[in-house]
């Protein structure tokens, strides 16, 4: 180091970790899981009725339930379908009041058709229980 050198932070984005190379000289992208999954508390989900989604980012996205809870769902999961942000409402049967989220979607270059949630931070989506929702039991 240099007597008044001033050092930078660079900002660091971690989106996907992707693999190059392959045997043959090319490169080979390997895409890591894009599903988003939506995590609803034991005390809520039973009284889960499904999940509405809009925006760019899921216009034509279908949240699936992959851990039926009674007539209710523990869990769902969905795949962004564009670039963009995506509202997520998971509705219920009672109180407290359904549930709302925003998330966003990116894409990426060598992974053609697959949009992650930005930050990858923001999956899961967890849904309050009771008590922090405001409700009580």
């Amino acid at each position: 180091m240099f007597p008044g050198t001033i050092l930078r932070a660079l900002p660091v984005v971690a989106v996907v970790t992707l693999g190059c190379s392959d045997d043959s000289g090319g490169t080979e992208c390997s895409c890591g899981d894009s599903t988003v999954h939506i995590e609803v508390p034991a005390d809520r989900a039973p009284y889960a009725l499904g999940v509405t989604l809009s925006g760019r980012g899921c216009a034509t996205a279908t949240a699936q339930c992959t851990q039926p809870a009674g007539a209710g769902c523990a869990a769902y999961e969905f795949d962004g379908t564009g670039i963009g942000d995506c509202d997520v409402e998971l509705t219920f049967a009672e109180a407290p009041a359904d549930f709302q989220e925003q998330v966003s979607f990116t894409g990426i270059p060598c992974c053609a058709g697959l949009y992650y949630v930005s930050p990858p931070s923001a999956d899961p989506i967890e849904v309050p229980d009771v008590s922090d929702a405001g409700g009580t039991e």
